[in-house]
């Protein structure tokens, strides 16, 4: 006989399959981002795909403050390069339609702008990595000569050379 199956019991169990990365760090970087202000943190993650690729290169996010007592919505800070500051000045009615768009209402009703010198910098917080010898190339290279996949075969070398690179 087969024991009976109880209504609950397979969502008491945890899916140990694999996961993305991009899923698990949105996870971890939550906490933090909520810290700063942004109680919907797709406007982080996805801030390339919201105001577009060419003005994230020298716009971003700094924090959003959400004022109590106020019936107005919140307020984005923006950190933008010195000499584009003039140029979110006069698009900031587009921006913030691009924004609430997330949100699904009109959360956001201003945006206050911080000059900064760089904001790649700013962004980015990681070491720069060294480049491989040709020693550590043939290495990888060997470690992955029997995948038939090239997708996987390059994906693993690229993850192989970051991995040394570090060290």
């Amino acid at each position: 006989m087969k024991p009976i199956k109880k209504h609950g019991a397979a969502k008491d169990k945890r899916n140990l399959g694999l996961r993305s990365l991009h899923t698990s760090l949105i996870k971890i970087t939550d906490k933090a981002v909520r810290k700063r202000g942004f109680i919907e943190s797709g406007v982080v993650h996805q801030w390339d795909n919201i105001i577009g690729e060419d003005m994230a290169k020298w716009c971003s996010p700094a924090k959003l403050v959400f004022p109590r007592n106020s019936s107005f919505g919140a307020i984005l800070y923006l950190d933008v390069l010195t000499a584009r500051s003039l140029e979110v000045q006069h698009l900031e009615p587009i921006i913030l339609e691009k924004i609430n768009t997330v949100f699904g209402y009109k959360a956001v009703t201003r945006i206050t702008i911080r000059q900064v010198a760089d904001v790649i910098k700013e962004k980015s917080t990681g070491k720069r990595s060294r480049q491989l010898n040709p020693e550590e190339k043939k290495w990888i290279s060997k470690q992955i000569e029997r995948t038939s996949n090239t997708d996987l075969k390059n994906a693993l070398e690229t993850l192989g050379a970051a991995i040394l690179a570090q060290k």
